[in-house]
């Protein structure tokens, strides 16, 4: 009788993403069913940094202090990345250079959404990749007017209905800080 040999397991690369709020955490779910539809190997270690937390540093200080905790429970992600609104760094220009500073000291790369997530997440869509709305109000107002049934937070199936890897790409070619985490990723 000869043993039969264990299916290779391949071994996915973690990558740790820390999200401002529900909206993000569910598009980093989505770019989770990106990678596994097109079969690479990386599992997302995602976060909501929302909660008790208000501002980009408070939101950046809140995943080293996770991010360590990973590390001592068992192996933190060397890739990371927070997602996190500009609007909310140009209310206090100060705290918001200390949230870059603590997130490059602790290997974070902060993915800025200027002014906000719905702002980028209308330069995915068809023909919008360069609409560039000035305030969040407005982002959220032209975001609605192209995609009707939009609601905050969308939950990632529903994301799904409406974007795939092309708007993903659409958004990357003109969003680099968004491009930075996708190539990390191996999805460009």
């Amino acid at each position: 009788m000869t043993r039969r040999r264990p299916p290779y397991i391949l071994q996915r690369r973690p990558v740790y993403i820390g999200c401002e709020g529900a909206s993000e955490v569910s598009y980093a779910g989505f770019l989770q069913d990106l990678l596994r539809e097109v079969g690479l190997p990386v599992h997302l270690v995602v976060e909501e940094l929302g909660p008790g937390a208000g501002d980009p540093l408070a939101r950046v200080e809140m995943a080293v202090s996770r991010l360590e905790h990973l590390r001592r429970t068992r192996t933190a992600p060397a890739e990371r990345f927070v997602l996190l609104d500009f609007d909310q760094a140009e209310r206090d220009p100060q705290r918001a250079d200390q949230a870059r500073r603590t997130a490059a000291d602790d290997n974070i790369v902060i993915v800025w959404q200027r002014p906000c997530f719905e702002a980028v997440l209308l330069r995915h869509l068809q023909g919008r990749a360069g609409h560039r709305p000035p305030d969040t109000p407005r982002a959220g107002q032209a975001l609605i007017r192209d995609w009707p049934e939009y609601e905050k937070p969308m939950n990632r199936a529903d994301l799904a209905r409406r974007l795939d890897l092309a708007a993903v790409r659409r958004a990357a070619a003109v969003e680099p800080e968004l491009k930075s985490l996708l190539m990390c990723l191996g999805i460009l």
